[in-house]
């Protein structure tokens, strides 16, 4: 069987409000977690998964003052913060992931002659994620 090799850029991105994250993003990288309880037993050890968790770590260039500016759309997202987005992360071999993030702000501002970074870790609201594997 040959060996699939699935890289940064066979990854697509895409935000409630059409801004153009792929040309921004540096990394992208959804976790889903269980959050397991572990119960000590005259048997022995037993577990039980009391929720499930999800983030999403984004690390992207500032885009200030940019048409449809990702940074600006993220920050406006933010004045209602207990509010959604939904992502959508496709791969280059079909498999796609749905989920809504919490909006966070980002940064402003950088040092000497760097590129300006943002970087965040939202948390998916209620560990929701939809996959489709194809």
């Amino acid at each position: 069987m040959a060996t699939t090799v699935i890289t940064g850029r066979d990854i697509s991105l895409s935000f409630t409000g059409g801004t153009d994250i792929e040309a921004q993003a540096t990394s992208a990288v959804l976790t889903k977690t269980n959050v397991r309880e572990t119960y000590q037993t005259l048997d022995g050890e037993a577990y039980k998964t009391v929720n499930v968790e999800g983030t999403f770590a984004l690390e992207m260039l500032a885009d200030w003052g940019k048409t449809s500016s990702v940074c600006e759309a993220l920050w406006a997202a933010a004045e209602t913060p207990d509010t959604t987005i939904s992502v959508t992360l496709t791969s280059a071999t079909g498999a796609q992931f749905v989920f809504p993030i919490l909006p966070e702000y980002p940064t402003a501002g950088g040092s000497g002659t760097d590129a300006q970074t943002v970087s965040f870790t939202f948390k998916v609201a209620k560990g929701e994620v939809v996959e489709t594997f194809s």
